[in-house]
């Protein structure tokens, strides 16, 4: 019986990991790799030769510090308390099961096993039709996207913190203090999913929520992009009427004059137009203008139409937007804004890359940079950290170099015909 105990803890440990990983996201292989190390060192604690509660009390000691260990690398803390928390609560949940099945002492060993590992697997099962709700990564960006300030975002990101911690200090202590019975047990299973049923609903809500705002934000664009073009349709025909009126008073000088202030209007509008999503073009003149309001030129060049990049719309857009949005925050803080900011999209193998360059007033301002802090007033350092996030998940990077006193961020994402072939 000891030693069923010793191979189920190993089992509950690793599947209780692995539903963690699944809920943020992880990588299939890695998130499997991991909880088999967890289940592999749960299932070998007999050799501390203690009985199984206190193995079973070491255990959570053990998932809390591993962890976190692992998630430190890659994530943000809130990532690591999430899945340390969903972790422990879903094995205390197999802790009550286990402590209450193998106590039933008129039945068999074997039935009471094949029971618990019936339970398990229903767990599992059930797991796997929530997991249509869950997050994944980066769920912290429906939240940090919001109009509020950096504290607000981080009391809610802390708000979020405590309640993992409860939830997971909530299920963990029955199963500590050997509280085990049937009614127990159900309650258990009745908190674990319901606790995340709870914060999935939250997410979903701020989910649906960011949605509508960028639908609002997708449209304002547009307006923004419509408008420009009735305002050059409406202009073309007094453009044509100076022409005209210039020609038939044959003065040639002051006519090729207009022409060159006229060709470099038109140059400034060709220069988004071969993007092939208006969406994208609206949100990049949008940038132009705002810039242009502070006084900071932009350059752009287009060289590929973006039509085949991994990201859909709304990423492509978080991506541009972040990066311009970067570069004119540390250009106002410049003396001389004579560089302006300059955009570039070009293709480059199976690549697509997405470049803005722009002054600095550091020497390089990425050498203390890291996820949550930014050195410019108001900020919290995410911008960057979302992008990189949003681009890794497609196999794609985002770095940044330094020439002289300029510096480039570069994204580089995958095209989505060589990522639908792998």
């Amino acid at each position: 019986m000891l030693i069923a105990g010793y191979m189920l803890l190993g089992v509950e440990a690793c599947v209780s990991c692995y539903v963690a990983f699944w809920w943020l996201g992880m990588k299939r292989r890695r998130s499997l790799i991991l909880s088999l190390i967890a289940g592999v060192i749960c299932g070998l604690s007999f050799c501390l030769n203690l009985d199984l509660w206190l193995t079973g009390t070491g255990c959570f000691i053990f998932l809390i510090i591993f962890l976190s260990v692992v998630m430190e690398p890659k994530a943000v803390w809130i990532d690591a308390v999430a899945v340390a928390s969903i972790a422990c609560a879903q094995f205390a949940v197999f802790q009550m099961m286990t402590g209450t099945l193998l106590r039933i002492g008129f039945l068999s060993l074997f039935f009471r096993v094949m029971m618990i590992v019936l339970g398990i697997l229903t767990d599992y099962a059930i797991c796997s039709r929530m997991s249509e709700e869950f997050p994944g990564s980066g769920w912290q960006d429906f939240f940090s996207d919001r109009n509020e300030s950096s504290a607000d975002r981080s009391q809610l990101m802390m708000e979020f913190g405590v309640f993992f911690v409860v939830y997971a200090g909530v299920l963990t202590i029955p199963a500590v203090a050997g509280m085990y019975s049937m009614p127990v047990t159900f309650l258990e299973c009745f908190a674990f999913f319901g606790g995340m049923k709870l914060v999935n609903l939250i997410i979903v809500n701020h989910k649906e929520r960011m949605a509508v705002l960028t639908e609002k934000q997708y449209r304002d664009d547009m307006q923004t992009y419509m408008s420009v073009i009735r305002s050059q349709r409406h202009d073309y025909n007094f453009h044509v009427q100076t022409l005209h009126g210039l020609l038939l008073r044959k003065d040639y000088e002051a006519c090729e004059k207009y022409l060159n202030e006229l060709l470099e209007d038109s140059i400034e509008m060709n220069q988004i137009l071969p993007l092939q999503d208006a969406a994208i073009s609206a949100l990049i003149l949008s940038f132009k203008n705002k810039a242009a309001q502070s006084g900071i030129g932009m350059e752009i060049s287009i060289e590929n139409d973006l039509s085949q990049i991994a990201t859909n719309v709304y990423e492509t857009n978080k991506v541009i937007g972040n990066l311009l949005q970067n570069a004119i925050d540390e250009t106002l803080m410049l003396p001389d804004k004579s560089y302006g900011i300059r955009l570039t999209v070009f293709k480059r193998g199976e690549f697509c890359i997405i470049n803005v360059a722009n002054r600095v007033s550091q020497v390089n301002p990425m050498g203390t940079y890291h996820a949550g802090y930014s050195s410019k007033k108001g900020h919290e350092g995410i911008g960057i950290a979302s992008v990189e996030a949003l681009v890794s998940k497609y196999g794609g990077v985002v770095y940044s170099r330094i020439e002289e006193d300029i510096i480039h961020f570069v994204a580089k994402l995958p095209l989505r015909l060589i990522k639908e072939e792998s």
